[in-house]
């Protein structure tokens, strides 16, 4: 009798500066964030695909709101990830940011991560 092998789980990885956002935040708040990493181990597509508003460095990149399971309004906090490859299947979610929706601060952080590492990959490149 062969059991059949389980599905590999699809890899999640986080930018150092979001696991720094991640520690920054307060108890519930990271039981939240690590409710979604559970997900995106089982679905890259789980957030909402951004499109081509500002800031469009973002295009591509996946949000996920969340709040306090006790919260009653909109969700205040944004976790900001990029699934990679971003077409076909994707190997792996790399998550780019995490933080409040105000004053779009957890879009801000995303956006500047973006072009950090795409100024960093163009210089390996040469």
């Amino acid at each position: 009798m062969s059991s059949s092998p389980k599905p590999e789980r699809h890899a999640v990885e986080a930018l150092a500066e979001a696991t720094t956002d991640a520690n920054g935040l307060d108890e519930p708040m990271k039981r939240e964030v690590a409710r979604i990493v559970i997900e995106l181990h089982g679905n890259p597509h789980y957030g909402e695909l951004m499109g081509d508003k500002p800031p469009r460095v973002l295009e591509g990149c996946r949000k996920v709101r969340f709040d306090e399971p006790t919260w009653k309004g909109k969700p205040r906090y944004r976790l900001v990830y990029r699934n990679e490859p971003s077409d076909g299947a994707p190997a792996k979610s790399v998550i780019i940011a995490i933080g409040r929706r105000d004053r779009m601060i957890a879009y801000a952080k995303a956006a500047r991560r973006v072009k950090e590492q795409a100024a960093l990959e163009g210089q390996s490149q040469r």
